[in-house]
């Protein structure tokens, strides 16, 4: 058997799971849990590896190739990638990696992969299992056996065991996240499996299989991957083409109509970890059946989840309560109520709030950023620039910026012009002036930002402006000397 060609779906932002997740840091990208180093995508990357499996392909948007290709860097994995312009659900991006791994190979097999879910269990020896199958050219949906009344999921009905493949059953019919009573009717037959997402596939069986239900998406990927372009490396889609393609999930497209679909039942601990109750259900839980991380202390309090971050938290008296502290939101609902968060996140976009889109501090792919404080008209931020990387600054044509060098050494490019920079130096970048700071020093580069409206009120920067004109003499005073 020819390895696998792992392919990782990194679509989605997890309005669930805010604050953690947000539309520029989704949940994938997040650590699991808040003493946790790795992050959801991370883990899916590693859990397929070996000889069983290709290098994998990464389906991101093209906004997150950075974040995709830092954190592959972090685990020392290779991939290829692919950038989607715009976002079409997963069909689209499960043909385009098919279409693409047919170049070259063209009977290969593809395993589909969300990256956000939380799996511990031998899925590998499912999935080997499974190869048999999708070689003969079988679509194999991989079901986990119900653990509880869940309306979040989709289930699969068991139409029993196939003499020909090990493992396989018939796929009898799919139902689309039924409501309570109908999920417990399932449950109770014990034929239904909840649809965990992860498919695998010989990608020639894709294709044709598009070609048949759905022609125009296939249309409309195959010219967009003809007219792709290179972006260090990643393969981003032609815009006006992809968003030809029906935003579509490959089970209502394909798997729900097509005659090749069987089920691969998998004895594993599964959770696509969708809202926090999941964090508690999945947690290590304990005497008082609370999950916690991060720096927590409880007291006479039950079933609660509670995720810590920088400072400490404490939780007096409660029960079923989940609890969830960032630098700049802190969330407080209960288990039962945990699904409404993504309401949360619509007031947020609807009253343009900064909370919505991404976290006050977070890393980029040259170091990190957080905002210390904003007003009408001004914005202060604390970055800091990792040995060897270089900070680009665009002021754009509304704002000019004030940055002060508070530790570290670099060199700062400002158009044609090059200076050495180190601890109290400070410089000024001008309305629709690019500049990049460049760490070559062995340290972290620690730099104040002050970014201010070119009209808007400047009584709020006075302080720092007199740091800064301080600063700036005792560094010329060094300079002539």
């Amino acid at each position: 058997m020819s390895a696998i060609h792992p392919l990782i779906l990194c679509g989605g932002v997890g309005t669930r799971l805010w604050p953690l997740s947000r539309a520029e840091q989704p949940k994938q990208f997040q650590p699991i849990d808040a003493d946790s180093t790795i992050t959801f995508f991370q883990q899916t990357v590693q859990r397929h590896r070996g000889d069983l499996f290709h290098d994998p392909i990464v389906s991101v948007s093209a906004g997150h190739l950075g974040t995709v290709r830092r954190q592959l860097r972090d685990v020392q994995r290779n991939a290829r990638l692919i950038a989607e312009p715009v976002a079409r659900n997963t069909g689209p991006a499960v043909l385009s990696a098919a279409v693409l791994i047919s170049r070259t190979d063209p009977d290969g097999l593809l395993l589909v992969c969300p990256s956000d879910h939380v799996i511990n269990g031998d899925l590998n020896a499912s999935v080997r299992l499974a190869a048999v199958a999708a070689n003969d050219g079988m679509i194999v949906t991989f079901g986990i056996r119900p653990r509880y009344n869940e309306t979040g999921y989709g289930y699969i009905i068991d139409g029993g065991a196939m003499e020909k493949y090990r493992g396989i059953h018939h796929a009898e019919r799919f139902v689309e996240k039924p409501n309570a009573s109908v999920a417990q009717e399932l449950i109770e037959t014990g034929t239904a499996w909840w649809a965990s997402g992860i498919s695998l596939m010989r990608v020639s069986t894709v294709i044709e299989e598009y070609q048949r239900y759905d022609p125009v998406t296939y249309g409309a990927v195959h010219a967009a991957l003809l007219d792709a372009k290179d972006s260090e490396g990643a393969i981003v889609l032609d815009e006006t083409s992809f968003g030809m393609a029906e935003s579509l999930p490959t089970e209502r497209a394909v798997f729900e109509k097509t005659r090749s679909i069987v089920l691969a039942p998998t004895d594993v601990d599964w959770d696509d970890v969708g809202a926090w109750a999941a964090f508690h259900t999945i947690g290590r839980k304990t005497s008082d059946d609370n999950v916690i991380s991060g720096d927590v202390m409880m007291v006479n309090s039950h079933g609660s989840y509670v995720r810590g971050g920088d400072r400490l938290v404490a939780v007096v008296g409660v029960e079923n309560l989940v609890v969830v502290d960032t630098k700049d939101a802190l969330l407080v609902t209960t288990r039962d109520q945990s699904q409404d968060v993504k309401k949360v996140v619509e007031q947020l976009k609807a009253q343009n709030r900064r909370e919505a889109v991404d976290h006050a501090f977070g890393a980029t792919d040259w170091g990190r950023q957080g905002s210390l404080a904003s007003g009408a008209g001004y914005n202060l931020r604390h970055l800091t620039v990792n040995p060897g990387s270089t900070l680009p600054i665009e002021s754009g044509s509304e704002f000019r910026r004030l940055m002060v060098v508070a530790s570290g050494s670099g060199t700062l490019q400002l158009g044609n012009r090059q200076r050495e920079l180190r601890a109290g130096a400070t410089f000024e970048i001008g309305a629709e002036q690019k500049a990049s700071v460049t760490n070559d020093g062995t340290g972290p580069m620690q730099v104040i930002e002050v970014a201010c409206l070119v009209d808007g009120p400047m009584t709020h920067l006075t302080p720092l402006v007199e740091l800064a004109a301080i600063s700036e003499k005792t560094e010329g005073s060094r300079e002539h000397a």
